[in-house]
């Protein structure tokens, strides 16, 4: 049986092969983490929105069950900013409330938030809207049609830019007070 040699720059050609290889796993894996937690430049202007709308619309005190009661930000159906909206607004706060992002599956839950993004398909957008008219909650619709139907805002693109429409009376059912800053950006309804 021959005694395989090993080489001290055979041996150190092997070490960094393995470490380059390594360090191109390493990288791949990191990136295609990356690419899961961040959304697209849409959705991050869209996040961004969401985000400032808490310190352009007034929600009454009484909203609150108690004066450290989070304020929250649902989501309902499909979720396109993961965990970027979290990391947005994490630290944040509305007076005393700290502002959390709470995901719902269930349309019945949705009402217990503040502000709700609605992502879903068209039975569940009707169902929701059903629920939160009236209801002292700002609803965002990524859907344009949906502002028509009682949304309070929807996002809409125009020449690749996010825009955003207001439908005021839908606002005033929910007894919310939109700064006229944010009402001078938007399209009116």
């Amino acid at each position: 049986m021959a005694k395989a040699k090993y080489t001290t720059a055979g041996l150190l050609k092997a070490i960094r092969l393995l470490a380059v290889m390594l360090f191109f796993a390493f990288s791949f894996n990191i990136s295609k983490v990356q690419a899961q937690h961040k959304p697209s430049l849409e959705y991050q202007v869209k996040a961004a929105f969401i985000f400032n709308f808490t310190k352009f619309v007034n929600w009454p005190s009484s909203v609150f069950k108690s004066a450290d009661a989070p304020f929250i930000i649902g989501i309902i159906g499909d979720d396109p900013f993961g965990p970027y909206l979290d990391e947005l607004v994490k630290g944040e706060k509305i007076g005393t409330h700290k502002i959390i992002v709470v995901r719902y599956t269930d349309v019945n839950d949705a009402t217990n938030c503040h502000m709700l993004f609605i992502n879903a398909n068209p039975v569940i957008q009707q169902n929701v809207l059903a629920l939160t008219n009236n209801q002292k909650i700002l609803t965002v619709s990524d859907s344009a049609s949906l502002g028509t139907r009682g949304s309070n805002i929807s996002f809409f693109k125009q020449n690749n830019k996010v825009k955003i429409e207001i439908n005021i009376n839908a606002t005033k059912n929910s007894k919310l007070e939109i700064s006229s800053k944010l009402l001078s950006i938007a399209k009116l309804n």
